[in-house]
């Protein structure tokens, strides 16, 4: 199996690297990632300027492609001009941080996998709940089952997963649930600092809101030591109201 890997975080983070150690299992890999970190650019991709590609070493040997750009650039210009021939799979990951809730259409990580579903490839966008630094050993082992697991010719154009895996020990975790997207979000805020010269300039900070309280949302699972699996779709019409504005405007 031709499996791409691509990720977020940039292409020297300990996740992704953890993720190729995996996908190199199933067949032969390509790792196609952004060349620094490039969390919450959401689904942006390169217009404006030229895209490089370079060749990245890691541990005395071949590695991947470092791309100057954001995650869904990494997806189209590995299948466009890297790849000689489209993958069966796209991994995406591992991300350090979950992507739960309203949070995810902030997240690269799962838009480099809308990208792949864009493109006619079964995707899965893979995240690791913490910041802390990580072992990886528990989360190589799960996602190793789900690949075995599940059916790719069953996954529908257009859907992705979205594998939340919750921060424990493998013997700690207690299952696998299928969720809907919850309502957890980022509640921001700005401090103002100011330079040298008195010129202000802004951090953004704020605190996760997670409120949700079933089973059925990803954030709730994943707090509970379920792994949480959600299919997503890049179909984004709200289908309720569009029959309520028919009903007004027909």
């Amino acid at each position: 199996m031709k499996i791409l890997v691509t990720n977020d975080d940039g292409i020297f983070s300990s996740g992704i690297f953890s993720l190729w150690e995996v996908a190199k299992e199933f067949g032969n890999v390509t790792v196609v990632a952004p060349d620094s970190e490039k969390s919450a650019v959401g689904h942006g991709i390169t217009i404006s300027k030229p895209i490089n590609i370079k060749k990245v070493t890691r541990k005395n040997s071949f590695y991947g492609y470092a791309v100057n750009g954001t995650p869904a650039d990494c997806v189209k210009i590995a299948l466009k001009t890297i790849m000689s021939s489209p993958p069966e799979l796209i991994l995406s990951g591992i991300n350090i941080g979950s992507n739960l809730g309203n949070n995810i259409i902030y997240s690269g990580t799962v838009s480099a996998a809308i990208e792949g579903s864009f493109l006619g490839i079964p995707s899965f966008a893979i995240s690791l709940d913490t910041f802390d630094p990580i072992n990886f050993n528990s989360s190589k082992s799960i996602i190793r089952r789900i690949i075995n697991k599940i059916e790719l010719s069953k996954i529908p154009l257009g859907s992705i997963l979205n594998i939340n895996i919750p921060n424990c020990n493998i013997d700690e975790v207690k299952g696998i649930k299928i969720t809907k997207q919850g309502n957890q979000y980022f509640k921001d805020s700005f401090e103002e600092c100011f330079n040298p010269k008195g010129v202000p300039y802004y951090w953004m900070k704020g605190e996760m809101i997670d409120k949700d309280r079933s089973w059925e949302l990803d954030g709730y699972a994943v707090k509970n030591n379920y792994i949480s699996i959600t299919p997503l779709s890049f179909n984004m019409t709200d289908y309720y109201f569009f029959d309520e504005l028919k009903k007004a405007y027909e």
